[in-house]
């Protein structure tokens, strides 16, 4: 009898042990989305011409988020790319504008679930980005660069939305800038002018809300197959900046597709990959 109290107990000590590993061990799940998208285009750039120039684009965007640590889950780090690129004409459709730029941005988030079935994000992130203007038909100032990096406020809304036994997120997020830098030329200066001869005056610029506005709504749906989560929605951006008494331009309406999906990252001493993963190296 005491034999199998004593085999009873160190059963028991043994599930227990096997419990509470299991219960620390955590892994941080990443959530990345590669979506494509087709526009509609309208851009102002009064240093290459005072006409409005219109069409069509096509971006890119990488956005990956995950939570801050294991046993800080409230806040969530936050980084996408976008890739955009167009071609425009003016309104008399005689002038041609090529139209191409990337933008790198991180940033944080708290989130907070303050009822059932909804669950927000806010904060903001930093972002940087370069684009580049073309007009053939110009000869002395063919090009112009959209250089600027700026602090932003964000934030993020989704609902999930119980439909025929699957479940539908809706997200709607919205971003806009505060505070940062940027570079606009001065109105007829020549690119040789500035970077050859070395007149760099009036090209470097404080930007606040007063002078770069914008706002970047977007609206979509994770909807979930089988075997992957793919995501619609449209997206608007607007941005106007005001810079040596030019008044810079851009709208952009975009439909968006693309998939969703979480991975999990195993390396190092400290977070090796359970042995019922199976490493393409092994």
């Amino acid at each position: 009898m005491k034999k199998l109290l004593l085999f009873v107990l160190v059963l028991l000590c043994d599930f227990s042990i096997y419990a509470q590993n299991g219960v620390e061990q955590k892994y941080l799940l990443t959530m990345k989305t590669n979506t494509y998208g087709l526009s509609i285009l309208s851009l102002t750039d009064p240093y290459l011409s005072p006409l409005t120039y219109t069409g069509n684009g096509i971006q890119f965007e990488h956005e990956s988020r995950r939570c801050w640590s294991e046993t800080n889950t409230r806040l969530s780090i936050q980084s996408k790319l976008d890739l955009d690129a167009g071609l425009l004409q003016n309104p008399a459709q005689n002038s041609n504008m090529t139209y191409v730029a990337v933008n790198y941005s991180t940033g944080l988030h708290y989130k907070f679930k303050p009822v059932n079935g909804w669950l927000f994000l806010a904060g903001g992130s930093w972002d940087i980005g370069l684009g580049y203007k073309n007009v053939a038909r110009n000869v002395n100032n063919p090009g112009n660069v959209d250089l600027a990096t700026n602090l932003n406020l964000s934030g993020i809304a989704m609902y999930d939305l119980q439909l025929n036994r699957r479940t539908y997120r809706l997200q709607l997020s919205v971003e806009t800038p505060l505070i940062g830098w940027m570079y606009v030329p001065l109105q007829g200066a020549s690119y040789y002018e500035m970077f050859r001869l070395g007149n760099l005056s009036g090209i470097s610029h404080f930007s606040s809300v007063f002078n770069r506005r914008g706002i970047n709504p977007r609206l979509s749906v994770d909807v979930p197959f089988k075997r992957s989560v793919w995501r619609v929605g449209i997206q608007y951006r607007k941005l106007q900046y005001k810079a040596n008494d030019m008044v810079f331009d851009r709208k952009e309406t975009s439909l968006i597709l693309g998939t969703t999906f979480d991975v999990v990252h195993f390396g190092g001493r400290m977070r090796k990959a359970p042995t019922s993963f199976i490493s393409p190296t092994d």
